[in-house]
C-alpha cells in the first residue's frame, strides 16, 4: 500500500516528476524505448519539444484583462455578482473558487520533463553537430528558469526539484524553497544556458544558442529572453514582497548589475525601442502607438523591440465603442486614478494626493502652473494619453474629425455615455483606444497585438533597480562592450523619447524617494493595458495602501461630463464607481491549488497554502 501511495503522490504533486528510464524499461514489445530516445536525434528533438508542451501556460495568464482586477479598470461585468470580477472586488476569492488559470501542475509538469532532458542529454547520441547539442541544453535550461519564474511569480516559495523523483522519493522531506533560492536556480541555469555556443551570432540560421530566431523557430528559447527572465527574476527576489526572506543574499545592487547586462547585451545585439511612424501617417498617432499595431514576424525586419510572445487583440468586438457596428461588450473602462496618471505634456505630474473618496484630490502646483485645468482635463497631455484613452471629445479617427461623445445626453446614435448595467457601455467616462486602430471593423478586423516580453521593461527595470541601488543619478555600466553607461534617470528618458515624451523634470531627480514614485508612475503608463501593474503592486507591497492612495485597490472612479447646452462646453465631475475589498494581504499571492495542499498536508504534516486562504482538510 505505501508503494502505491508514493506513486500516486508522484504522479498528482509533480504531474509524473518521476524517473523516465525506469517508467519507459519495458519489455521490447514495439513501443520505443527510454534508450532509444537519446540515440536517436528526432525522438530527442521530441522529447525536447515534450519540454515546451505547458509553456503556453504563457498566454494563459499573461492577459491584459488582469487590469481589470486592479484599479487600472472597471470591467463591465460588474453588474451581475457573481461574475468573476465581482468575486474579485467584493474580496470573497479564495483557493476553492479561484479565478484564474491554476499552472501549478502545468509548470511543475513542464519542470519534470526538462530535469529528465537536461539529464539525459549529455549520454545522448547521433548528433552531427556539437553546438545543436549544446543549444538544445540551453533550451530546456531556460524552460526550466521560465517555469520557475512565473510559479514564483505567482505563488511565492515553491518546491525546488531539479533532478528527476524516483519511485522511492520521500515526499515527507518536501517543503517550500524560499522566493531567492528559486532566484539562484533560475539564474545559474540561464548562466549555463548563455554559456552555449552562439555569444555574438545573431544569424537565423545558427544551430547555437540563437540571437534571432526566425519564422522557423517562432516560439523558441533565445539569448534575449534568457536576459528577460534574469532581470525579471531578480527584481523579484529584491522587491518589499521577498526581500525579508531569511537569508537572502540578493540586494538592488545585483538587480541594477544584471539587469543593465540583460539590456545592454540586447542592445549590442540588434535590439531597441520601436520608433517607426506608420507609413500611412493617420493610421496611427505616434511610434508609440504604431508598435502595437505592427504585426510582429520573429524574422525582426521591423519590430526589434519585442523579445518573446505576441498576442492579438481585439479591441473593437470586446471591448470596444458600442458605436462599432456589431461590437459586443465595452470589456473594461479605464479608470480615473489611471488617467490621472499621465503627467502634463512637459512633465509635470497631476496628483499631489488624494482625499478618502478620490473625489477632490489636490492637484501639484508643477501641473496647475503649467495650465491643467480639471475642467478641460484632456488637452496638453503626455502623447500616450491620446493613444490609450477615448475620453469625451477625443478623435475617433485619426484622419477624420468625429469625435466620441461620452457625456451625459448624447444623441443615441452617437452615444457612448456612461451605463450602470448595459455591458456595451463604459463605467467611467473611459474607453480602452490601445490597440484599436482607428478603423478596425467586423468587416475588416484589424487591431493590433500586446507583447509578453519587451525590451522597454528591461530599461524600467534597470532605471528601477539603479534608483534604489545608487539614486537617480548615478551612473551605470555593466562592462558589455560597446555598451553605453546609463543613468536610472536616462533609462526612463529613453522610454519617454520613443513615445514623444519630454525628460523627467529635474525636481523629480532630487533624490530616490521622490524618483522611486516616478519611476511607478512611469511604469504604469507605459505598460497601461498590460498584465504588468497587476503584479508590480504586489511586489511593491502597494496593494494594501490605504485609500487616500494613488497606488490602491480600494476604490476606483470616473468622470462624468455633462454638457453645456448655452456654449457647448463641459462640467467634468468625478465620482465613485467601485469600493472594492481586494486589497487584503492575502491578494499579494495566488493561492496553491487545494488538492496540492491537502496532499502535501497528509504526507508532511505542514500546511504549504498561501496566508489568508482555506486550510487543508
Amino acid at each position: 500500500m505505501k508503494k502505491y501511495v508514493i506513486i500516486l503522490f508522484v504522479i498528482l504533486f509533480t504531474g509524473g516528476l518521476n524517473s523516465c528510464k525506469d517508467a519507459l524499461d519495458l519489455p521490447d514489445d514495439g513501443r520505443i524505448s527510454y534508450e532509444s530516445i537519446w540515440a536517436d536525434r528526432n525522438r530527442t528533438m521530441g522529447y525536447l519539444n515534450s519540454c515546451y508542451t505547458n509553456s503556453s501556460i504563457i498566454t494563459a495568464i499573461e492577459t491584459f484583462e488582469l487590469c481589470a482586477y486592479t484599479n487600472d479598470a472597471q470591467s463591465v461585468q460588474d453588474n451581475t455578482a457573481t461574475s468573476a470580477p465581482m468575486k474579485w472586488y467584493t474580496g470573497i476569492i479564495g483557493a476553492n473558487n479561484w479565478l484564474f488559470y491554476n499552472y501549478w501542475s502545468l509548470a511543475y509538469y513542464g519542470i519534470r520533463y526538462c530535469n529528465v532532458f537536461i539529464q539525459a542529454l549529455p549520454t545522448a547520441t547521433a548528433f552531427a553537430q556539437p553546438e545543436e547539442k549544446e543549444s538544445w541544453m540551453a533550451q530546456a535550461k531556460c524552460l526550466r528558469a521560465l517555469y520557475y519564474y512565473y510559479l514564483i511569480r505567482g505563488y511565492g516559495p515553491v518546491p525546488l526539484i531539479t533532478e528527476p523523483y524516483d519511485f522511492d522519493h520521500d515526499f515527507s522531506q518536501d517543503s517550500r524553497t524560499p522566493v531567492w533560492k528559486i532566484v539562484q536556480q533560475i539564474l545559474k541555469d540561464t548562466e549555463d544556458a548563455l554559456a552555449a555556443a552562439g555569444a555574438e551570432d545573431i544569424s537565423a540560421t545558427s544551430k547555437g544558442f540563437r540571437w534571432a530566431l526566425g519564422d522557423s523557430y517562432a516560439g523558441s528559447m533565445h539569448r534575449a529572453l534568457a536576459y528577460a527572465i534574469r532581470s525579471r527574476a531578480i527584481m523579484l527576489a529584491v522587491s518589499p514582497l521577498h526581500a525579508d526572506e531569511e537569508g537572502n543574499p540578493y540586494t538592488w545592487e545585483d538587480a541594477a548589475k544584471i539587469t543593465k547586462e540583460a539590456l545592454d547585451q540586447c542592445l549590442t545585439h540588434d535590439y531597441e525601442l520601436f520608433d517607426q511612424l506608420p507609413l500611412i501617417p493617420t493610421d496611427a498617432y505616434n511610434a508609440y502607438e504604431n508598435y502595437f499595431l505592427t504585426s510582429y514576424s520573429y524574422n525582426r525586419t521591423t519590430d526589434k523591440e519585442t523579445i518573446q510572445g505576441v498576442i492579438p487583440v481585439s479591441i473593437w468586438d470586446q471591448y470596444g465603442l458600442p458605436t462599432t457596428d456589431k461590437q459586443s461588450s465595452a470589456g473594461m473602462s479605464p479608470s480615473q486614478e489611471l488617467v490621472d496618471c499621465y503627467e502634463t505634456a512637459d512633465g509635470c505630474a497631476i496628483i499631489k494626493k488624494y482625499n478618502e473618496n478620490h473625489l477632490r484630490p489636490t492637484f501639484t502646483d508643477e501641473a496647475l502652473a503649467s495650465g491643467y485645468d480639471d475642467q478641460n482635463p484632456y488637452v496638453n497631455r503626455d502623447p500616450r494619453f491620446y493613444t490609450t484613452f477615448y475620453y469625451n471629445g477625443a478623435l475617433r479617427h485619426w484622419d477624420d474629425t468625429e469625435t466620441v461623445a461620452i457625456y451625459d445626453g448624447a444623441p443615441a446614435d452617437e452615444s457612448c455615455a456612461i451605463h450602470e448595467t448595459l455591458q456595451q457601455y463604459t463605467r467611467t467616462g473611459y474607453y480602452i483606444r490601445k490597440y484599436n486602430k482607428h478603423n478596425s471593423s467586423y468587416e475588416k478586423p484589424a487591431d493590433g497585438q500586446m507583447r509578453v516580453w519587451r525590451l522597454a521593461e528591461l530599461y524600467l527595470n534597470f532605471a528601477e533597480s539603479a534608483n534604489e541601488a545608487y539614486g537617480p543619478t548615478y551612473v551605470v555600466s555593466s562592462g558589455v562592450n560597446n555598451s553605453e553607461d546609463m543613468s536610472a534617470v536616462d533609462a526612463v528618458n529613453a522610454v519617454r523619447a520613443r513615445a514623444g515624451m519630454c525628460k523627467v523634470r529635474t525636481e523629480y531627480t532630487a533624490d530616490p524617494d521622490t524618483f522611486r514614485a516616478r519611476v511607478r508612475n512611469e511604469r504604469r503608463v507605459e505598460f497601461a493595458f498590460e498584465p504588468i501593474y497587476f503584479y508590480d503592486i504586489r511586489r511593491w507591497k502597494t496593494l494594501t495602501n490605504g485609500p487616500t492612495e494613488q497606488f490602491t485597490e480600494a476604490i476606483v472612479t470616473g468622470m462624468r461630463a455633462t454638457k453645456n447646452e448655452n456654449d457647448g462646453t463641459f462640467k467634468y465631475t468625478r465620482f465613485v464607481v467601485s469600493e472594492r475589498l481586494c486589497n487584503q494581504e492575502k491578494y499579494l499571492l495566488d493561492p496553491l491549488p487545494t488538492s496540492e495542499v491537502n496532499k502535501m498536508f497528509g504526507v508532511t504534516g505542514v500546511n504549504w497554502q498561501n496566508p489568508g486562504y482555506e486550510s487543508p482538510e
